[in-house]
C-alpha cells in the first residue's frame, strides 16, 4: 500500500557508526539544498548500463546486477549495494595491481563476512554503457579492494547463510561512515563528474542503472528528502551526508522514527528500536509500515507482495530506531541519489 503523508518525521540524532547500518556525526539538518562545490548543473549527459538478466521489479528474488570491468580485467556481473560503498572484487580478477597499494578489509555486518585484501586504484569500465541510445565507455577511477582472503565472523543477521566466498560488490551507497567516503563510490567519480561535466547521481529504475543526472531523468514525479551534510570531507572534494530520516511501526506498537536505509544489498529487512527484540525473526502476518518521509507503504510480513521483505529480523538498537528496508521496497519505487545537492528521490511505479 502506497500513499502520502503530510508531515515529516522527526529526525533521531545518531552520533556514532555502526559498520553497515551507521549514519556517521549528526549536524543540524537543512531545508534547503546544500550542493557541493562547483558542482554542475544538471545537464544532458548520462549514461544507461542495463540489468544483467532482465529483473522482474514486480517480484525480485535476487539482488540487481552490471556488467563492469576491472583495470581491463574479465567483464563480471556486480551487485550494486546501496547499504556499503566501494567495490569488492577477487584480487585475481584485477590484473596489474598496483605495486604499494595499502592493504584494507571491509565486513558485511548482516553476513559477517569479512574481507581482506588491498585498495587498488584502478579504472572501472562499464562495457554495456550507453548514451543517447548509442554505445559509450562509461568508466571511473577509483579505490577497488582486490581481496586475497575472507572469513565468517559470526553475527549479523544472515550470518548462518555465510560461505566465506568473495563477492563482486559494488558499493554505491551514502552516510557509511568516515571508513568509505565518496571517493570509493565508483558510480559518482565517472570521468565526466570528475571533469565537472555530469551532475553527480544515479537513479536505480527498471529500464537500467542511470548514471548523472539530467533535466529530464531527474524532473517529474520524484518526491526528494533533503538529506543532512555530513560534514567536511575526509577524502576528495565532496562531502558525503547522512543516512535519511524515516521509521517504521510494528503491528499496534507506537511507531518509531529514527533512520532508514534502502539497501540494495539485501533481500530482507532489519528494524531495530527500544523495547523490540534484540534479535529472531518477526512473526509470518506482523503488519508493518515504512515511512520513508513523505512516503508510506505498508505489508503484513509473509504475505508475498512486491514490497514486502524475504523475511524481517530484529536487531540490537545500537543507534536508536533504525529500519533497513532492503530491496524489494524497490518493487514500487524508483530511487535517484543526487550527491551535488544532497536529495534522496523515489518515484511511484
Amino acid at each position: 500500500m502506497l500513499k502520502t503523508r503530510k508531515t515529516f518525521l522527526a529526525a533521531l540524532a545518531v552520533n556514532t557508526m555502526v559498520a553497515g547500518c551507521g549514519s556517521g556525526t549528526t549536524t543540524p539538518a537543512s531545508t534547503t539544498p546544500a550542493p557541493s562545490s562547483n558542482a554542475p548543473q544538471a545537464s544532458g549527459q548520462s549514461y544507461i548500463v542495463p540489468w544483467v538478466g532482465s529483473p522482474d521489479f514486480a517480484n525480485l528474488r535476487q539482488t540487481l546486477k552490471i556488467e563492469a570491468s576491472i583495470n581491463g580485467g574479465t567483464t563480471s556481473p556486480f551487485t550494486v549495494d546501496t547499504g556499503s560503498v566501494g567495490i569488492v572484487v577477487p584480487a585475481t580478477e584485477v590484473p596489474n595491481i598496483p605495486a604499494g597499494s595499502p592493504a584494507g578489509s571491509l565486513t558485511y555486518s548482516s553476513s559477517g563476512l569479512q574481507l581482506t585484501g588491498v585498495w587498488a586504484t584502478v579504472p572501472v569500465r562499464f562495457p554495456q554503457a550507453t548514451n543517447q541510445g548509442a554505445s559509450a565507455s562509461a568508466e571511473a577511477t577509483v579505490p577497488v579492494l582486490a581481496v586475497t582472503s575472507s572469513k565468517c565472523l559470526g553475527g549479523g543477521v544472515n550470518s548462518h547463510n555465510c560461505t566465506g566466498a568473495i563477492p563482486h560488490m559494488m558499493g554505491v551507497g551514502f552516510g557509511r561512515g568516515e571508513n568509505r567516503p565518496p571517493t570509493y563510490n565508483p558510480l559518482l567519480n565517472l570521468t565526466e563528474m570528475a571533469a565537472g561535466t555530469m551532475r553527480r547521481g544515479y537513479i536505480i529504475g527498471r529500464g537500467g542503472l542511470s548514471l548523472g543526472l539530467t533535466d529530464a531523468n531527474s524532473t517529474g514525479a520524484w518526491t526528494m528528502q533533503q538529506l543532512t551534510n555530513a560534514g567536511p570531507p575526509s577524502q576528495g572534494a565532496h562531502n558525503d551526508w547522512l543516512t535519511p530520516t524515516g521509521g517504521f511501526q510494528l503491528g499496534s506498537r507506537p511507531a518509531l522514527s529514527g533512520k532508514i536505509l534502502i539497501d540494495t544489498g539485501l533481500l530482507d529487512m532489519i528494524v531495530e528500536g527500544e523495547g523490540l527484540p534484540a534479535s529472531g525473526l518477526v512473526p509470518r502476518g506482523t503488519q508493518i509500515t515504512i515511512d520513508l518521509g513523505d512516503l508510506q507503504y505498508s505489508f503484513a510480513v509473509g504475505d508475498g507482495g512486491a514490497q514486502t521483505p524475504i523475511g524481517v529480523h530484529h536487531a540490537r538498537a545500537a543507534n536508536g530506531a533504525f529500519v533497513n528496508t532492503g530491496l524489494r521496497a524497490l518493487g514500487h519505487y524508483d530511487l535517484l541519489f543526487d550527491a551535488d545537492s544532497g536529495r534522496l528521490g523515489l518515484r511511484p511505479e
